[in-house]
């Protein structure tokens, strides 16, 4: 073994260490720090839905102790670990809690918000359990999992719980001026973030103004501002209102201090039983460190799982070197760089508004996940321009420096298209990502952890999620493959002699920072007490919140493309198993996370 295999295994040894320690650690935490077991559960409805759940059991419940406990729903286009954070903070104060699946995401079948998202058969199944006080129930909801679960339970069983905690939620449908949701709900808590991205949902322009929400407003029976923190009503005949409004935005709340020490606060109020553990005291955060730990290992392993396999002799034919560069220079370079971090940006908005609102594509037996479906125009429009683009600068101007396909890693010197060494890299890619998606199964399994660090989320995939990744592989491929190109072909640092170390920066901070720039133009208003920069257009606000929220996972995922595009060029002298290594792991990322609107 030669010193760069060593070093590629020592690598490899590192990145599993850290997927699996962290997760344990994750596990550790998730479990209260052992205050609590944690055990998945399947609840079988008398319609034909099941609701896959984490059953979080404090230690001391049982028949003849029963504890006060939670149904915790989570939001829109997310699973049940999104409020793993809160559940381990409940259980570990004594708090049975019981976080589901909302149908359509995660384990649970059926589609977004089939059956009141399977709220009302948790809640029943949360009474039932034997260590359970059934006279000592929370409902805790997250965005759509407060307006759509949450509700759905409160009004399925208005007798089986005791309160309610709205996180970043509310209980009208969002933008609806009905206040007929929000009639005969016991003791209700808001929780909403000063610089939320969805004031629209309350009606109102910006999450500072939320005390004026004309929906809030007679659900707490005033016509003036109401008071954050003030108790309004009585707790004892579930008259109960109050409003939190943290310094936070609204995906924020699920990995807040202040948001569940909102509702650790609300439900100890509220509710009878538990530690009485104050709210300030919380581990949550080390769970998070276990888990985004685990999430770094995985994105560590690709490389040098992918290098290993390289150097075995059925894959070192993919090892050729790299060829010459006949691309963008000067100031070509730069208008080339700036046009790549900025299409993106400034078509997501477009895009979003015409997919949430008008679903140019709508959701379908093919492509049944919405918001995959919106990703993936948004990527087929970009690749479409990118293709005229690369055309077009090949044409006019590279093609006078003799570039040829080659050149832009398509090809061997001799211009053959080699189908052998296409169908190997994909293969490379597929080996190289396995072991990853195996020990992320185990984990999930075994420990009830993902690999995940705040709103970035690395999932299993189920048999009917695995259905829609196979089907949502091509037109995220007609994005990565052009995108692979004009990296490989046109952009490459220095006129190609930048060390590969420069030359991964160089290509991660251009497809970046177009998102960076977006987010902050977006975000920084928010964050000083202003308004969103298209105020005046409710539904382009509303959209821009969305993608807003959704736009900031790629400041980790588009770093992670560049790197393995460059690194595996370098590697192949060929696009081909970087745009392989991207195209899956990016749709494995989306299929595996999204909602589905129709069964496929």
């Amino acid at each position: 073994m030669n010193g760069d295999s060593r070093k590629l295994w020592q690598l490899l040894v590192i990145a599993l260490v850290l997927m699996i320690g962290g997760s344990v650690l994750g596990s550790w935490i998730n479990s209260g720090a052992g205050a609590a077991t944690v055990s998945e559960v399947k609840i079988f409805a008398p319609n034909g839905y099941v609701v896959s759940a984490y059953l979080y059991t404090p230690d001391g419940a049982a028949p003849d102790n029963p504890v006060p406990a939670i149904l915790a729903s989570h939001g829109l286009n997310n699973q049940k670990a999104y409020m793993a954070n809160t559940a381990l903070e409940f259980a570990r104060r004594g708090y049975a809690v019981l976080s589901m699946d909302s149908t359509g995401h995660g384990d649970s079948n059926g589609l977004n918000c089939d059956q009141g998202c399977g709220a009302a058969d948790a809640l029943s199944y949360l009474r039932a359990l034997p260590f359970v006080d059934g006279d000592n129930v929370g409902l805790v909801g997250m965005s759509q999992g407060g307006f759509r679960a949450a509700n759905a339970a409160a009004h399925g069983i208005p007798d089986g719980y005791r309160s309610i905690f709205y996180m970043e939620s509310e209980c009208t449908l969002p933008g609806s001026p009905d206040l007929s949701p929000c009639e005969g709900l016991k003791n209700v808590a808001f929780n909403i973030g000063s610089f939320t991205e969805l004031g629209g949902m309350v009606l109102v322009g910006t999450g500072a103004q939320v005390p004026t929400s004309p929906v809030l407003q007679p659900v707490f029976g005033t016509t003036e501002p109401i008071v954050v923190d003030r108790l309004y009503g009585s707790i004892a005949d579930g008259t109960a209102r109050i409003l939190y409004q943290p310094y936070e935005e609204h995906a924020g709340s699920t990995d807040s201090r202040a948001a569940i020490g909102n509702a650790i606060d609300w439900m100890q109020q509220t509710l009878e039983g538990g530690s009485g553990l104050p709210p300030a005291s919380q581990i949550w955060p080390w769970k998070l460190f276990g888990t985004a730990t685990a999430l770094i290992g995985a994105i560590l392993f690709i490389f040098p799982m992918g290098s290993l396999l390289l150097q075995t002799s059925y894959f070192a034919p993919l090892r050729q070197s790299t060829p010459p560069f006949k691309g963008s220079k000067g100031a070509g370079w730069w208008i080339g760089a700036f046009l790549t971090t900025a299409i993106g940006p400034l078509l997501y908005l477009w895009v979003w508004k015409g997919m949430f609102f008008g679903a140019w594509l709508p959701p379908n037996t093919l492509w049944p996940q919405s918001f995959t479906n919106i990703y993936m125009v948004w990527a087929v429009v970009v690749a479409v321009i990118t293709i005229v683009l690369i055309l077009a600068n090949h044409f006019i101007l590279n093609r006078k420096a003799e570039a040829t396909a080659y050149n832009y890693g398509l090809t061997s010197d001799d211009g053959k298209l080699d189908w052998g060494t296409i169908g190997k890299s994909i293969l490379l890619a597929v080996l190289t990502l396995l072991p990853i998606h195996l020990v992320l199964a185990f984990v999930t399994g075994a420990l009830k952890v993902d690999f995940r660090a705040w709103v970035v989320a690395l999932l299993p995939m189920s048999a009917v999620r695995f259905q829609a990744f196979l089907a949502y592989l091509i037109p995220f491929a007609i994005y990565f493959v052009p995108l692979g190109i004009l990296f490989a072909g046109f952009l490459r640092a220095r006129n190609g002699t930048a060390s590969l170390r420069r030359e991964m920066i160089v290509n991660a901070v251009v497809l970046t920072l177009g998102a960076l720039v977006w987010l902050l133009v977006f975000y920084v208003p928010l964050m000083a007490g202003g308004s969103q920069i298209i105020a005046g257009d409710p539904l382009g606000a509303l959209a821009a919140g969305l993608g807003g929220i959704y736009y900031i996972p790629l400041l980790v995922l588009w770093p992670l493309v560049a790197f393995l595009y460059t690194y595996f060029f370098s590697k192949t002298g060929r696009i081909y198993v970087g745009a392989s290594l991207v195209t899956l792991f990016m749709v494995w990322y989306l299929a595996a996370f999204g909602v589905f609107d129709v069964v496929p």
